[in-house]
């Protein structure tokens, strides 16, 4: 999956081979997340009791769907949070107030305005908004790998301690 985010983060926008690198850095993403998702429903339905199998299968798949949905979400309005201090900081005076919405709003935004300003302010607002959208990109993928350590030595810790046997515990008491 580090591999895959890797690569992504370094895809240069505008090149001929942009879209080959952004597939195979999903492919790779997706072959490193596809056994964490294979295993952790496999250890939830094994854990429940063969009459609950069905609804631990219900739940893992919920949650798993409303884990992207948030994920997607939040880490989303982080990158647009991100890039639009960006913007607002690197061309904030040369801009018209109009031009400069528009650009922080999206990298989108930003293309098609430097399409309307002079050739020299145009190519200063692409570098810039190109460069707004990796850093806010870089700094949430970051974020995201603090994330993904901070859950993993979770598991280990919650996986890792002995299990304890509540028919032994009764009889101690």
């Amino acid at each position: 999956m580090g591999g895959g985010v890797w690569v992504a983060t370094r895809a240069q926008t505008g090149t001929r081979d942009d879209l080959a690198v952004v597939a195979t850095a999903y492919a790779v993403f997706s072959l490193g997340l596809a056994p964490v998702f294979t295993l952790a429903t496999d250890l939830i339905v094994s854990t429940a009791p063969p009459e609950r199998a069905g609804a631990a299968a219900g739940i893992s798949e919920m949650s798993t769907e409303f884990g992207g949905a948030l994920g997607i979400a939040l880490l989303g309005s982080v990158v647009t949070f991100i890039y639009r201090g960006a913007m607002a900081t690197t061309l904030g005076s040369d801009l018209p107030s109009n031009a400069l919405e528009t650009a922080s709003d999206t990298l989108g935004g930003a293309l098609s305005v430097a399409a309307t300003l002079p050739d020299e302010l145009g190519a200063a607002l692409v570098t810039a908004s190109r460069s707004a959208f990796v850093e806010a990109f870089q700094t949430t993928a970051l974020a995201c790998t603090a994330i993904a350590l901070v859950a993993a030595a979770g598991t280990v810790l919650v996986l890792g301690r002995p299990q304890q046997n509540p028919a032994s515990d009764a009889a101690e008491l």
